[in-house]
């Protein structure tokens, strides 16, 4: 049986959030800010069409905002993580595997359904997400994880597919991929899109034609991965592709058991947020705010589905792991109900900002987060390796 993956991602996430609380936002250039309004770091399509990129500065297009041209909001990140919370909850009706990749995008395991329901299945998803959070969504459906986000960027791309996008089929993905920038397969990125593009690999197409061997000596067993994804053949787990330019890290998973009192809660998410942080730190980022969420499975008949999510922040930004585990025990202690069976819970770091390009406060003690002392624990607890067995 072959497998078959779904990917759904809402379409510029913090803008959509913003625009289901103010209908008055929808169709209009709008833009949502880095902390403390630093940087453009989500936009509308309408917002794209007048040439602001991605992290454009907010004093570059303050002449934009005077003569009302566009609209620009300070990010929110509490609503941001209850409308994912929601996000995900929705996606969970669709099939108990479901991996979190970010906090507006998910994997959903659809294997063993009938091919011919696969899109019908998809518009069900976007409908229901549609209706019950208001977000627009993309889904793009496939037999791997490259695929699947493939199948995702058409999607959003080409307003004939309607959001969702069917690629199981052979042949649909060698037509896809014939007309796809190189520079658009997850994981290839602009700086390997632009190598590829000197040797005169220009689409997917092209990429998947290359020699495997050729690919890992010439760049990395990790384009390498790439191809044999795009060749049918899934050998990429979610987590293991990173990105330069994330906005947020994730890190979620079902409990191996379902889990009923606090102290075995707390001990799971601390394991989730020394995953995350050290993520963090391999980016070389800091973070100041974060969400932390539990719940419990919808699909239980004999309990009523429970959940919530809590917003954290520390003072300055930072890539320890202790303040956050510091955080930790008083939030469960507001998200944790009695008596419920939690099979669930997720810690997602946001507005994140590059370590080297960090601005302290002056009159901080010490004048940067990152002391000396600190970033020594952290190297030496990075460097810790479990042993094999």
């Amino acid at each position: 049986m072959k497998p078959v993956i779904a990917l759904c991602d809402a379409n510029a996430f913090y803008c959509s959030c913003e625009q289901v609380f103010d209908p008055s936002l929808r169709n209009r250039p709008l833009g949502v800010l880095s902390n403390n309004d630093g940087c453009i770091i989500s936009r509308t399509s309408e917002l794209k069409a007048l040439g602001v990129a991605m992290g454009t500065p907010a004093f570059k297009v303050r002449h934009l905002l005077e003569r009302g041209e566009i609209v620009l909001r300070s990010s929110n990140y509490p609503l941001y993580g209850d409308m994912s919370s929601r996000f995900m909850s929705v996606l969970e009706q669709f099939t108990p595997a479901l991996e979190v990749y970010s906090i507006d995008e998910a994997f959903l395991d659809l294997t063993g359904l009938p091919d011919e329901k696969l899109e019908s299945i998809g518009r069900d998803m976007k409908a229901r997400v549609d209706r019950w959070t208001g977000l627009p969504i993309g889904v793009g459906i496939s037999t791997t994880r490259t695929l699947a986000k493939l199948a995702n960027y058409a999607a959003k791309k080409y307003r004939a597919t309607e959001g969702v996008v069917d690629l199981t089929s052979p042949e649909r993905q060698r037509r896809l991929m014939e007309i796809t920038p190189v520079g658009e397969v997850w994981g290839v990125g602009r700086r390997i899109g632009k190598r590829l593009e000197n040797k005169g690999i220009h689409t997917a197409a092209q990429l998947v034609d290359c020699q495997r061997k050729w690919i890992r000596r010439e760049f990395s067993v990790v384009l390498e991965r790439t191809v044999c994804e795009l060749q049918g053949e899934s050998c990429i787990a979610a987590d293991d592709l990173g990105s330069d330019n994330k906005h947020q890290i994730m890190c979620s998973r079902s409990f191996g058991k379902r889990i009923t009192t606090i102290d075995e809660l707390h001990s799971a998410l601390a394991c989730y947020i020394s995953r995350a942080c050290e993520k963090l730190r391999e980016q070389k980022q800091f973070a100041r705010e974060a969400i932390l969420f539990i719940r419990t499975d919808p699909f239980r008949q004999s309990s009523w589905p429970m959940g919530g999510s809590i917003r954290l922040a520390l003072p300055e930004p930072s890539a320890d792991t202790r303040p956050w585990l510091h955080l930790l025990r008083p939030a469960l202690e507001k998200l944790f109900h009695e008596g419920c069976e939690y099979k669930k819970g997720g810690f997602v770091l946001l507005d994140l900002c590059r370590s080297q390009s960090f601005q302290g406060n002056l009159l901080a003690i010490p004048p940067h987060p990152e002391a000396p002392e600190k970033e020594s624990v952290m190297t030496v607890l990075d460097a810790i390796k479990p042993q094999p067995a």
